[in-house]
């Protein structure tokens, strides 16, 4: 007990921002994975394309999707970016945001837990 309250302010130190949190929302208001447009289906392919891009070179922490009733379909994405100039670079490069298909925004993130690397598979 005593080492968590000694460590406290080390906790609530500012640190610099070294991740951003892309949340991206589609443009059209009744849009979902299961009415796509041919256009809006070639858009989701490029999309993914520029995500496993950013994933290669070390970019892409994750990205998901959120299902909400009550809020709708939209995404996020944890980006290792050095700054909110970069993050908003990768964000304005996204196919589907160039194509007005999605738009979105870059908050700073800082991870806190994380997620272990799986161990090596065996041959």
């Amino acid at each position: 007990m005593l080492l968590v309250l000694l460590a406290a302010p080390a906790f609530a130190q500012p640190m610099p921002v070294r991740q951003f949190l892309l949340r991206l929302e589609p443009v059209r208001k009744d849009f979902s994975l299961q009415n796509l447009t041919a256009d809006e289906r070639r858009i989701v392919a490029e999309h993914l394309a520029y995500l496993q891009s950013l994933e290669a070179a070390g970019k892409l922490a994750m990205a998901g999707q959120v299902f909400d009733s009550t809020r709708g379909y939209w995404g996020i994405m944890i980006l290792n970016t050095p700054d909110p100039a970069a993050a908003a670079a990768i964000l304005g490069d996204d196919p589907a945001v160039k194509q007005k298909m999605l738009q979105g925004e870059a908050i700073p993130f800082r991870t806190v837990v994380p997620r272990p690397q799986p161990p090596a598979l065996k041959n």
